[in-house]
């Protein structure tokens, strides 16, 4: 693994232990836990990002590359084990662990660029300029985790900001794809394009759950009272 990216997921288990420590009563983990779980939590994402490039690829290995949709479409896995394992609150869970997702995803990026990967395409005219794709989706990541941070802080319905960053990013990448280097698999979209769209689907999906639910025991609460 290159130094760069160890550093940048070095950083990035930081910024998860960071977060862990702030929302620590909200998931109920003790103090001495939380650095081994930001740990655990970056390896995981890294496993995660891997297996799903492989399977991208039809390769059964973790020696090629990565893909952050495996972040997004199979962490969740580990989430909802660890929450039952633990017996824990799924959805504070979820909302937790959402910011050290993105936070690590976020800081992941600065690898990429020092890499040269995932480039955007270049700029009309130009042999040189290209659209700042990268540096769009850090910006994109670090909106969002302020916009999170609030509504977690706030205990703004429970359980749907990994919906909403499924949306949000699903939406985003969408777009930005476009503007991306890329193998064209259907009317010139690239594999992402697709996982774009399963991402906003699926949030969708979950979040329209989670507020049936809630509307539900709100339900329950005014008829016992």
């Amino acid at each position: 693994m290159e130094p760069v990216l160890l550093l940048c997921l070095l950083a990035g288990t930081l910024c998860s232990a960071l977060w862990l420590w702030i929302f620590r009563d909200k998931i109920h983990i003790s103090k001495p836990a939380i650095l081994p779980a930001a740990v655990l939590h970056t390896a995981a994402g890294v496993f995660c990002v891997k297996l799903f490039a492989g399977l991208e690829s039809f390769e059964l290995t973790l020696s090629g590359g990565m893909s952050l949709y495996g972040a997004i479409f199979l962490l969740p896995l580990l989430y909802a084990a660890a929450a039952k394992l633990c017996r824990r609150d799924s959805r504070q869970v979820f909302d937790v662990l959402t910011l050290c997702m993105i936070s690590t995803l976020l800081i992941v990026r600065i690898n990429c660029i020092m890499s040269g990967c995932c480039q955007g395409l270049l700029l009309p005219g130009s042999n040189v300029l290209r659209w700042p794709t990268r540096e769009a989706e850090m910006v994109f990541h670090g909106i969002l985790l302020v916009l999170f941070y609030r509504r977690l802080h706030r205990q703004e319905q429970p359980g749907t900001i990994y919906p909403l960053y499924m949306i949000a990013y699903g939406a985003f990448r969408f777009v930005v794809e476009w503007f991306r280097e890329g193998d064209a698999i259907f009317l010139g979209m690239h594999p992402a394009h697709i996982w774009s769209i399963l991402s906003v689907v699926i949030g969708c999906a979950i979040y329209s759950e989670q507020k049936a639910r809630s509307s539900r025991k709100a339900n329950r609460a005014k008829v016992r009272r």
